[in-house]
C-alpha cells in the first residue's frame, strides 16, 4: 500500500500550535511526538529541536542517525555518543539563537512505559544551557493536537487492522487444547510478518495470549508456557504495524461448549460491547460515554465484572492516551475531550469473573460525521473452539 503523508502540512500544524502557545522552540523527547516529526521508527532515546519557525533537527544514538535520515522526513539527523544527547541540544539551541528563548519541553508521566518525557538530568543540563529561557511543557497542548488523525494515517489504520484480522481468523482456524500459549503467540506473529506487519509494538508482550484463570488475572497478559486446556477461556490479543501505525484486535475463545456460568459471562460481555460501539458518537465528550456505558453495565448487574472502555491510539509512541474513563487523571485521561471526526480510540473492556473465566475487547473505532465506523471486521461473539 502506498500513502503519502503530506509531511510539510503536518510539521507546519504542528509549529503554528507552537505558535499558538508563545513557544519559540519545542524540546522533544516523547516517542509519539519524534516518530509524528520524522516518519521514521525511531527506538532510541533521541530528541527533536522543533522550532516555531524554521527546520528541525533530530537527534539519536550514532549508530542509528543514517537509517533514521534516510528512511525519514527529517535529514537533518545529528549522532550522539560520547557527548550527552541534550549537551548536543543545548549547543544546538545556542546556535540558533533560541537558548534564552521560550522553550517548551515534553515532562510529565505515563502509564506507558516508554512514553519518553523529558528526564531530571536532561532537563537539567538544558536548563544550565538556557539559563536565561522560560522553560515550559507542552505535553498536554502535544497530546491534544494529536488526537484527530490525518485521512492518510486511517487508511494505514485500516491495513495495520486488517493485519491484525487475518492473525485472528489464522487462530481460529489452528488453535485446539493441550498448545502452549507461546505456541499460540508464534502463530500470530508468524501470519502478521507474512503479511507485512513490521512490529510487534506492545509493551505487554508482544502478542499476549493468556488462557484459563490468566484470563482474569490483568491487563497484561505475555503469553506464557502454560498449556490450553479443554473448557476454557483463551485470550487472544494481536498487535501488528503498518506504516508505523499500531493495529491492535483483541478477541476471545472457549475450548468447548460454555457451561451456563460461562454462557452468562459471555453474554455480559456482547451486549455490553454492542452498546459501547453505538454509544461512540460526535459531538459527545469522552467523560459522557464513558459514564452511559458504566451506568448500562451497572443496570444490567454486570457492574462488578466489566471494567475499562478505551484508550489512544495512533502510529509509533502514540498508544494508551486519552484513556476512556469519565474519571480525569493527570495525563492519562480527559473526560472533557469532545469526540470529533477523524478521533480513533481503541475501544476496550475486560469482562472478568475469577473462578469462572475472562473476556478483553479490543478494536480501533473511528469517530465519522453522523456515527462511529470500527475498522475491525474480527466478531464481537467468542469463537467456540471444540478440536
Amino acid at each position: 500500500m502506498q500513502v503519502h503523508i503530506n509531511f510539510v502540512k503536518r510539521i507546519r500544524l504542528l509549529q503554528e500550535e507552537l505558535q499558538r502557545n508563545d513557544v519559540d522552540v519545542l524540546v522533544a523527547t516523547r516517542l509519539k511526538t519524534i516518530t509524528h516529526v520524522t516518519g521514521a521508527f525511531v527506538p532510541w532515546r533521541s530528541a527533536a529541536v522543533i522550532p516555531a519557525t524554521g527546520d528541525i533537527r533530530v537527534f539519536t544514538v550514532s549508530m542509528d542517525c543514517v537509517r533514521v535520515a534516510e528512511e525519514g522526513w527529517i535529514k537533518d539527523v545529528v549522532g550522539y555518543g560520547r557527548i550527552p544527547m541534550m549537551e548536543m541540544v543545548g549547543r544546538h539551541l545556542v546556535e540558533l539563537g533560541l537558548h534564552n528563548s521560550r522553550v517548551a519541553v515534553e515532562d510529565g508521566y505515563s502509564w506507558y512505559l516508554p512514553e519518553g518525557n523529558i528526564t531530571h538530568e536532561e532537563y537539567q543540563i538544558l536548563e544550565r544551557a538556557c539559563k536565561k529561557a522560560k522553560i515550559s511543557n507542552i505535553t498536554h497542548k502535544i497530546d491534544r493536537h494529536m488526537l484527530l488523525k490525518e485521512p492518510e494515517q486511517i487508511q494505514l489504520m485500516r491495513q495495520a487492522t486488517a493485519l491484525c484480522d487475518t492473525a485472528q481468523e489464522a487462530l481460529r482456524e489452528r488453535v485446539r487444547p493441550g498448545m502452549m500459549e507461546t505456541e499460540i503467540a508464534g502463530i500470530a506473529e508468524q501470519v502478521l510478518r507474512d503479511r507485512g506487519s513490521e512490529f510487534a509494538w506492545t509493551f505487554t508482550g508482544g502478542q499476549e495470549i493468556a488462557s484459563g484463570h490468566r484470563t482474569w488475572t490483568g491487563a497484561c497478559t505475555p503469553a506464557t508456557r502454560k498449556i490450553v486446556q479443554k473448557g476454557e477461556f483463551l485470550l487472544l490479543d494481536i498487535h501488528g504495524m503498518y506504516g508505523l501505525m499500531l493495529g491492535d484486535v483483541s478477541h476471545n475463545a472457549i475450548m468447548r461448549k460454555p457451561t451456563g456460568e460461562q454462557q452468562r459471562v459471555i453474554e455480559a460481555y456482547v451486549e455490553t460491547c454492542r452498546y459501547m460501539l453505538q454509544a461512540l458518537r460526535p459531538a459527545r465528550t469522552i467523560g459522557d460515554v464513558a459514564a452511559d456505558i458504566r451506568k448500562f453495565t451497572v443496570d444490567n448487574g454486570w457492574g462488578h465484572i466489566i471494567r475499562g472502555f478505551g484508550h489512544g491510539i495512533g502510529h509509533f509512541g502514540n498508544e494508551w492516551y486519552p484513556a476512556f474513563t469519565d474519571l480525569y487523571m493527570p495525563y492519562a485521561s480527559d473526560p472533557e475531550v469532545v469526540l470529533q471526526p477523524n478521533f480513533i480510540e481503541i475501544m476496550a473492556l475486560t469482562c472478568n469473573l475469577p473462578g469462572v473465566g475472562g473476556l478483553r475487547f479490543e478494536r480501533p473505532v473511528v469517530v465519522t460525521e453522523t456515527g462511529s465506523e470500527c475498522l475491525s471486521s474480527t466478531p464481537i461473539e467468542p469463537w467456540v473452539l471444540e478440536g
